[in-house]
């Protein structure tokens, strides 16, 4: 014999035998506990991953920012070589200076 939570019995209609009460024992607490605890793990996972690489990038653009400031360095140390000789070839020009002319005598 099956019984059924219902009063009437209607031929055609299918009789509800479960009940619709959700009962929260031991064993679904102890399922819920891991459930949250692996989101929690997970979720702590990925924002120290994330961290990680971040401060990974952070050290590579530090290290370019470096580079590229000792490439400027560089760069301006040329310049004003450059600028030093142009200029002491600008006045040897303006006070009528002529390159050394060396002989050499071969014997």
């Amino acid at each position: 014999m099956l019984i059924t939570k219902t009063n009437s019995w209607e031929p055609g209609f299918r009789k509800r035998t479960i009940s619709k009460e959700l009962k929260v024992g031991p064993v679904s607490i102890k399922f819920i506990t891991i459930a949250l605890l692996a989101v929690g793990a997970l979720f702590y996972l990925a924002q120290s991953t994330q961290g990680a690489s971040q401060k990974y990038k952070i050290m590579q653009l530090e290290e370019s920012k470096k580079l590229l400031e000792m490439q400027a360095k560089e760069l301006e140390i040329e310049a004003v070589r450059l600028k030093s000789l142009n200029e002491i070839k600008n006045s040897s020009q303006t006070l009528g200076l002529e390159p050394n002319q060396t002989t050499t005598n071969e014997n």
